[in-house]
């Protein structure tokens, strides 16, 4: 149903603590020890230009808000890309909030790669935004709420700004988190690591699940949680 082409990469990946690889994939500004933290936001690849964001900052173009300093310990990667393991080489995999932030053929082709990379037994833990939340709170809406629970649902689905920004803030927002690609449901999660290879994904609560280091990565209790063994 959502088959795609992905081509794979044979390289030499990097251990975690007591040789035990642990991924985490969009990991944002979170870079626990003993994972393998990889993002490749606009920002971190400015933080990695030596006075680039001061320049920008200068000039109006990034906010207060972009001038955090990621940690050094996170990989710069393309996760779109194959993923730079051996097959069968990593224990765990976690990913908070970024599958919906890349195209769905994309996201797809990267469980199908996470599939690849996993030891035979391990885990992959996915945490993404729950579109029927969102639905279920606009068909709630009372006569009364519904304007403004349409355009909250529409800011919600985070799917682009609502006004047409000018050429400084396209600048801006490319900086900043970029737009939902596809609104995640459970089962469409759960199908989609059926198609990738995983034989029994299931949904999780927050903070409840199989994953070997669980609470050290996972921070935000909003959305769904699905979780699956190679």
């Amino acid at each position: 149903m959502f088959r795609t082409k992905y081509r794979t990469v044979r390289q030499r990946g990097s251990n975690g603590v007591g040789g035990t690889l642990r991924l985490n994939l969009g990991c944002g500004l979170q870079a626990p020890a003993g994972w393998t933290n990889i993002d490749r936001s606009p920002g971190l690849i400015l933080d990695r230009l030596p006075g680039a964001k001061s320049v920008l900052y200068r000039i109006g173009l990034l906010a207060d808000a972009h001038m955090v300093t990621w940690p050094r310990s996170i990989k710069l990667a393309d996760v779109t890309k194959a993923l730079p393991y051996p097959t069968g080489t990593v224990a765990a995999i976690y990913s908070s909030h970024m599958l919906e932030h890349i195209y769905f053929d994309q996201a797809l082709a990267l469980l199908g790669e996470c599939h690849r990379v996993l030891q035979p037994d391990g885990i992959l833990r996915v945490a993404l935004p729950d579109v029927r939340v969102f639905a279920r709170q606009l068909l709630s809406a009372t006569e009364d709420e519904a304007a403004a629970a349409g355009l909250k649902f529409t800011q919600l689905l985070n799917a682009g700004p609502l006004h047409k920004p000018n050429r400084r803030q396209k600048l801006t927002q490319f900086v900043g988190a970029s737009p939902h690609r596809w609104q995640p449901t459970s089962a469409l999660v759960i199908n989609m690591m059926r198609e990738a290879g995983f034989a029994d994904p299931q949904s999780r609560e927050f903070m409840v699940g199989d994953l070997p280091g669980l609470a050290e990565v996972e921070h935000r209790p909003e959305g769904l949680f699905v979780e699956a063994r190679r």
